[in-house]
This record gives C-alpha cells, structure tokens and sequence, in this order.
C-alpha cells in the first residue's frame, strides 16, 4: 500500500480535486453569475454552498440555470466552497448559513442531531416512503425524518480491461478468491522481476480500505437495536474479508507491491491511471471512471460488473456493494427557507435529478426510471451500478456521528494488515476502541434528548 500519510478525508472528492485545476484551494469560488448586476431585478436571492467544481460543478450549474429559468421569482446563486462540511457548521452556529449547502451523506446524522439542518416534513417537501431507492431512503432520513435531498447518488463495481482478459483467455471473476487468483494471472512482471503490469490491488486506489467487509456480509455498524448499536468489526466476516485483502501483497511480494503502487500515489483520472493506462488490470471503482476513460483513454476497451462477493454466502445472485450520496440541505436559520424548498422540490423532478445523473455518469437515486434513462446513459456499464444500487443487499455508511472518527481509526489498522499483521490481533482492540467511541456518543444523545 502507498504511505498515505496524514491524509484523513475518505471522500473520494479528495482524489478527483485536481480535476478543478486548483480552484479548491480557495475558501469560496464564485460560480456565474459573478456579480449582482448580472441577477434579475426583484429576485429573492439564495445562496447554494456547493462542494463540486470542475464538470461536476458545471453539471449542478445547469440544474441551477434550469430552475433560474424556470420562475422569475427566485434565483439561486451556487458558490463552491472547500470543506463544505465544516465551513457550513461554522456558518450555521454562528446565525449565517447559506440557504441551501451540498454536503455528503455521512453528515445527514451530524446535522440532524445537531438541529443544523431542517426536517423536510416542516417545509413539506418529503415525498412518502417509495420515491428514493430503500438504500438511499435510509440514507436521507434519521430517526424517520427526511433531512436531506439527493444530488446524485453513486455505488462502486469491478472495471476489468477486456483486452488483457482475451490474451489470457480468462472470464470476469465471479468470487473474492477467483478475483484473488484471476489479479495474479494477469499479473506481469519486468526482466528484473518488478511488477510491471499488475492484475488487481485493493490498494489501487486506498480509498475504501472500510468497505471490503460488505463483500463478506461483515457489518460495519449494527444499528439493528437502536439502543445499544455496535461495530462489530471483529466479527468472522469482517476477518475474512481483510484477509483476503492482505493476500494481494503476500502472494505479490509486499515490497513489489509497494513499489508499483508508489508510482501512482498522484495519478488518478487522468492519462497516468493505473486502469486508465493498462498497467492495472481490473479497477475498483465508481461510475465516474468511465468519464475519465472517455477523456484520457478513449480507445480503451472495459468492461463492468459488480463487485464480486465472497464465496459461500445466501443468496449469491444479489450483488453485494455500499450506496452513498451527495446531498443537499436547508440549514436551520436560513434566510429563505420556503424558497429554498422550491428548488429543492426542483431538484427532485424526475427529469431533473436523471439528466444530473447522467451528466455525473452516475445511476439514479429514484425508485423509479423513466424509460428511456438506461438508453440514453453515456455509461456503458450503468447496468451494474443499477444492479448493486438496486440489490436488497446493498449497505449503507454507518448511520452515525462517530463514522468519521471511526474510519480514522480503521485506517491505520488496514494499513497494519496490509503489512502482514494478524488480522484478528489487529481488529479486536479496534472494536474495542470503536465501542467506546459509540457509547459516549449514544450517552450524548440520550441527554440531548432528555434535555440536560
């Protein structure tokens, strides 16, 4: 595994930043309009914090210059702000908070408890149970209260490189340990026996180091006695799972292993990808590498299925996978909160939120499809994320304000794995740790709730 460092955000906005050519290296970049001369006469302006730059800020521009267009009553200004998260705390306790603020779906519990953020039901915006996917629905809502709105949503599957499996004569994996022994297979070695070309790593890219025991059916977070919820991190499954990961450098030499992954630490999404430039085989990734691929890589050919699960499990037909979303929020003391649910309510259009979807490469966050939305899709393998988004075994991030606290924790005992550490021997006292964590932040709210 490259050293990683102090390098704490698990978004994986922090590894496509640089697709904003620097602009998030600034507090606030203004979107257009970028003055109040250019904004109509008699508008009730709203303020819109939004983390996207670069094609993914021009695509929720076009929703914004959509709904701008669409009245002459409102009309909402987008500004991209870095750390949106905190920086829209910060706005929020101090009494001047956007009207509306993009965040990601992990902050949904966070703002929700904290009261930052308003429940849809008091602006009569949420739409009942059946409009979002049940995977995005448990996303959105804490506690049975809608607090947030999607802005996409997104899923991970296995990009494998066509040309590389036909030379060698090899199917798609079906199981963690054929895809174990397929990356092997493919793997290709230099005359002084580095790894010149190698066939998967689970390192390549770091970025969801937590993520691999949903593949095993490992719980990441068992909220399944609201009272007493636990991180069973150390179960059987999870074990298995983070040993599977730690056969990738026993079997390929953890030095090997390190030293082509060191050649990458900086070269994602673009011309020097691992995937994207043929020396990585298979490539763990989401929807938006095929937009990528389109820019830097339009020759190549791939494929797209869903990651593949462990062997052995119930109902083995069912993808396995984890759901996540961009969101947006009304923040509690806005300026404008009726009008900032007109957008929001625009947003949620069926039109609306599946053009964004395509613009991002990404699948849609509603229950249902209009028919022509696989169709149109410029992805050519949105069906698989459609599968793994859609799957009754599909997860959802730990529903909980420690998560962040929680993954960090979870970084440096990966890391131990990857090194050749006992698996369990690493795993037990982080659960250990993690209840901790989770019983004070459960005392918390429980006095929040009684008021003391």
């Amino acid at each position: 595994m490259p050293p990683i460092g102090p390098i704490i955000d698990r978004s994986r906005r922090a590894a496509i930043g640089a697709l904003a050519a620097g602009a998030a290296a600034f507090a606030f970049w203004p979107s257009t309009p970028r003055s109040r001369r250019d904004i109509p006469h008699g508008r009730t302006v709203l303020s819109y914090w939004e983390k996207w730059t670069g094609p993914e800020g021009e695509a929720i521009q076009r929703v914004v210059d959509a709904f701008n267009s669409s009245q002459d009553r409102i009309y909402v200004q987008r500004l991209a702000v870095s750390d949106q998260n905190s920086k829209a705390l910060v706005a929020i306790g101090g009494g001047d908070p956007p009207d509306l603020a993009g965040l990601f779906s992990y902050s949904v519990p966070q703002y929700a408890e904290s009261g930052a953020a308003i429940p849809f039901d008091q602006l009569g915006l949420d739409p009942g149970p059946g409009f979002f996917t049940p995977a995005i629905e448990r996303v959105l809502r804490h506690q049975g209260r809608l607090f947030a709105a999607p802005n996409t949503s997104y899923s991970l599957a296995l990009y494998y490189n066509l040309d590389h499996f036909e030379e060698a004569g090899l199917a798609p994996p079906t199981s963690l340990e054929s895809l174990a022994d397929t990356a092997v297979a493919l793997t290709r070695r230099a005359p002084d026996r580095s790894i010149d070309r190698v066939g998967f790593l689970p390192s390549l890219p770091w970025w969801w180091y937590y993520l691999w025991p949903v593949y095993a059916d490992g719980l990441l977070y068992d909220d399944s006695s609201p009272d007493a919820p636990t991180a069973p991190i150390d179960s059987d499954a999870c074990v298995r799972a983070f040993e599977w990961v730690a056969s990738f450098p026993k079997r390929l030499g953890l030095a090997d292993v390190r030293t082509f992954a060191d050649r990458f630490a900086r070269s994602y999404h673009n011309a020097g990808d691992p995937f994207l430039s043929g020396r990585c085989s298979m490539a763990f990734q989401g929807p938006w590498l095929a937009n990528f691929a389109r820019v830097y890589a339009p020759t190549l050919r791939f494929g797209v299925i869903p990651m593949p699960h462990a062997a052995g499990l119930p109902d083995p037909l069912q993808p396995r996978g984890l759901v996540e979303c961009d969101v947006i929020i009304i923040p509690r003391g806005c300026p404008h909160p009726e009008e900032a649910a007109e957008f929001v309510r625009f947003t949620l259009r069926q039109d609306i939120q599946e053009s964004l979807c395509r613009d991002h490469f990404k699948s849609s966050p509603l229950a249902s499809l209009s028919p022509t939305f696989l169709s149109t899709h410029p992805h050519p393998g949105i069906a698989a994320f459609e599968a793994v988004a859609r799957s009754p075994r599909v997860s959802v991030l730990p529903r909980t304000r420690v998560w962040k606290n929680y993954s960090e924790l979870l970084l440096p005992a990966y890391d131990a794995i990857w090194a050749g550490a006992d698996v369990r021997s690493v795993l037990s006292p982080l659960a250990a740790r993690l209840r901790i964590l989770i019983d004070r932040q459960q005392d918390i709210a429980r006095r929040r709730s009684n008021g003391d």
